[in-house]
């Protein structure tokens, strides 16, 4: 299949991870012509050729990751970024925090934070917040109360939060904006340098946002059960706490998510009407 390259539009996967899988994919397309920047989420457990989506990394490296990606959304990806999830805080702490608005409550049982005064529930009201690296890490990860598009949607309110701090960084702010960009890049893995990485920033920086686009069973999405088969020879490992092993254990059943009637042709025609404007 030949992939969708059009003339003034620059795509970028921006991917996280926490352990060796790749556990956020959001491509992300630049439209000269409109100057927007749009968004659009992919869920980890999207099935494609016989495995889930985001571990594609950790079996055959992050090129390959990028080409499954431009495979399914159909379009060309030019550069790449994979960002640890706990570099991600340390980005947000030397931007001296992030400011969000949640739109309804976020309230995890299953994730437990600790701080010196002990340990509570995962819970931020609606509203405004403004958000430390520590805490934006919490919200961008919580996913057992809420469903996959609301924690991708979290996911890109953060990153606009990122965005909006990022835009009053100027040619005064010059050692803040050069320290931030130098920790990004020491710290992942990319195919973006230091200068093109400060081209991009001035030249980008302030185009408008376009964010809430995720692939679900809101659009093209159905939930589908994985072939017994798959499952009792790749368990799929369910963790209490992912940083501690001892909590973990193998599941044999889980449904995965795949575009109405096996048809990818759904993905790549909703990726075109989100880049249209349609």
């Amino acid at each position: 299949m030949e992939l969708v390259d059009e003339p003034g539009n620059f795509n970028i996967l921006v991917m996280g991870k926490h352990g060796s899988n790749v556990d956020t994919m959001i491509f992300t397309n630049i439209n000269s012509e409109t100057r927007e920047v749009t968004m659009l989420s992919i869920p980890r457990d999207l099935f494609y050729k016989g495995r889930k989506i985001n571990s594609v990394y950790a079996e055959y490296g992050i090129e390959e990751q990028v080409r499954w990606v431009e495979d399914i959304v159909g379009y060309k990806i030019h550069n790449y970024i994979l960002i640890d999830m706990y570099v991600f805080r340390d980005i947000v702490d030397l931007m001296g925090g992030v400011d969000i608005t949640l739109e309804e409550d976020l309230v995890d049982p299953t994730y437990k934070t600790c701080d010196e005064d002990g340990c509570s529930t995962l819970y931020y009201a609606a509203g405004e917040h403004h958000l430390n690296g520590t805490e934006a890490l919490r919200i961008a990860r919580s996913r057992h109360t809420t469903s996959d598009y609301s924690r991708a949607e979290r996911q890109q309110l953060i990153l606009e939060g990122i965005k909006k701090k990022a835009m009053g960084l100027g040619i005064g702010d010059a050692d803040t904006l050069l320290s931030l960009i130098s920790t990004v890049l020491e710290s992942t893995e990319t195919d973006i340098d230091t200068d093109d990485a400060i081209r991009y920033y001035f030249r980008y920086q302030n185009f408008e946002l376009n964010r809430g686009y995720v692939l679900s069973s809101a659009n093209v999405l159905d939930a589908v059960p994985v072939a017994v088969a798959y499952i009792t020879s790749h368990p799929i490992k369910t963790c209490l706490d992912e940083t501690k092993p001892e909590t973990c254990t193998d599941s044999f059943a889980i449904d995965t998510l795949m575009p109405a009637g096996g048809n990818w042709g759904l993905i790549r025609d909703y990726v075109a009407q989100i880049l249209a404007g349609e």
